[in-house]
């Protein structure tokens, strides 16, 4: 075991659950994030859902034409921007390629193996820890306002339910007995799963609690600090370029999401990831009476409402714009517009004009799975590219990478998602 620090660039999900990790291995860390605060942009807003039920990747079959149809349409649940697609060539090509039914059934049913590892261990932080960030365990509601989609995700359930997740198929009377408040919108509904495994949290405080820990134990936690580029002489990685300041490093983690790509360019690396733009709404529900005691996922509408302690957030969406972090206001007016068609009397008492609007960007991946593990370059690792699932996946992909790292055996295999199939 080295003295030196491990170094672990960006201080969301991926990189404090990583710098967790390590530190139970007897690592000593330093995460460096160019952000003022811990987990301030993608892990900052995002659904809070931790779902091994909606593991499957966004390129389902059918996905290009969907895309294709979306191009100026701001209600359109995935939109593609053409300003985005000149960056999206290539990765788009490989996108498509690992959407056809067998690659994509193949890549779902490791996701979850990934995830279901990956809530186990965060249950267990959590009661180690007794930490609090608004979690709940009621696990996750999916309703359909469609036969044909209720029956199909019916399929992929039974699917995955072969490999070990637990569901309950509900008919419209169950699922208003499961959440009475859809009893407004009860006659557009056919059915709903119910998967009571699934939890969800405000990841922001779950990466707060987790960075006091880490500290804690003696890890450093610098932010404000911009690393412009990695250093490598000799097939190894041997140190950080700061504003103005090369810093010595001979273990280095890129768990900075979207922006991994450019960091690893600078070594010399094609990480194949592009930002999805989601968008979420928060909205204060403490006035509110009535208001959903369990997170809901509305399949017609893809949108997802969750409650988080006295709040409760909307999130849906998914934007190919490039790095464009702008909130578009269309965007969040569709959230607000699919709340009043899920609970339409919450809608009408809730002050939408106070609520949080935030848009954040997910790294995808381009076979609908993460990279973990060692490049081809020495001493240099990535935890990136868990797109819709980075709150589902941090601490399975941590404890992975964290074993990998220190030469142990890892609990679950680790081949599918190795850094290495592209690095």
């Amino acid at each position: 075991m080295s003295t030196q620090p491990i170094a672990i660039i960006g201080a969301g999900l991926q990189g404090l659950t990583t710098a967790l990790a390590l530190q139970q291995r007897g690592e000593v860390v330093r995460v460096l994030e160019r952000a003022e605060g811990t987990a301030l942009e993608t892990s900052y807003a995002n659904a809070g859902m931790l779902t091994p039920s909606q593991v499957d990747p966004w390129n389902s079959p059918g996905v290009g034409r969907h895309l294709l149809q979306s191009i100026g349409r701001d209600q359109s649940a995935m939109l593609l921007r053409l300003g985005a697609l000149p960056s999206l060539m290539g990765w788009g090509l490989s996108f498509l390629r690992h959407s056809t039914p067998n690659r994509h059934r193949q890549a779902t049913r490791r996701a979850f193996a990934l995830a279901r590892h990956s809530i186990e261990l965060t249950a267990q932080i959590r009661e180690k820890l007794g930490i609090d960030y608004d979690a709940s365990t009621h696990g996750t509601l999916k309703v359909f306002r469609s036969d044909r989609a209720f029956a199909a995700s019916i399929a992929t359930a039974e699917f995955l339910g072969r490999e070990g997740m637990i569901f309950e198929a509900l008919d419209a009377d169950g699922v208003i007995d499961t959440e009475p408040q859809l009893a407004e919108v009860a006659r557009e509904l056919v059915g709903g799963l119910r998967f009571p495994d699934d939890e969800c949290g405000d990841a922001h405080l779950f990466c707060r609690r987790i960075a006091a820990e880490v500290e804690e134990r003696g890890g450093r936690i610098d932010c404000g600090v911009d690393v412009r580029g990695l250093e490598c002489r000799g097939g190894r990685v041997t140190g950080l370029h700061l504003e103005g300041e090369l810093v010595d490093a001979s273990r280095i983690v890129v768990a900075a999401g979207s922006w991994s790509v450019e960091l690893l360019r600078s070594a010399g690396l094609r990480l194949p990831v592009r930002p999805a733009k989601g968008y979420s709404l928060t909205l204060d529900a403490k006035g509110i009476p009535n208001t959903p005691r369990i997170a809901v996922v509305d399949d017609t509408l893809h949108t997802a409402i969750v409650p988080l302690g006295d709040r409760l957030r909307i999130a849906g969406t998914a934007e190919f714009a490039g790095f464009d972090k702008r909130v578009r206001a269309p965007r969040i007016r569709n959230l607000s517009d699919l709340l009043q068609r899920v609970y339409p009397s919450v809608a009408a008492r809730a002050d939408l004009g106070s609520a949080n609007a935030w848009a954040g960007l997910r790294p995808m991946s381009s076979d609908g799975l993460p990279f973990i593990g060692p490049t081809r370059i020495g001493g240099l690792f990535v935890n990136s590219g868990h797109g819709h699932l980075g709150w589902t996946m941090a601490m399975g992909s941590a404890d992975l990478l964290a074993d990998l790292m220190v030469g142990k055996p890892t609990a679950i295999d680790p081949s599918p998602y190795l850094a290495q199939r592209a690095l």
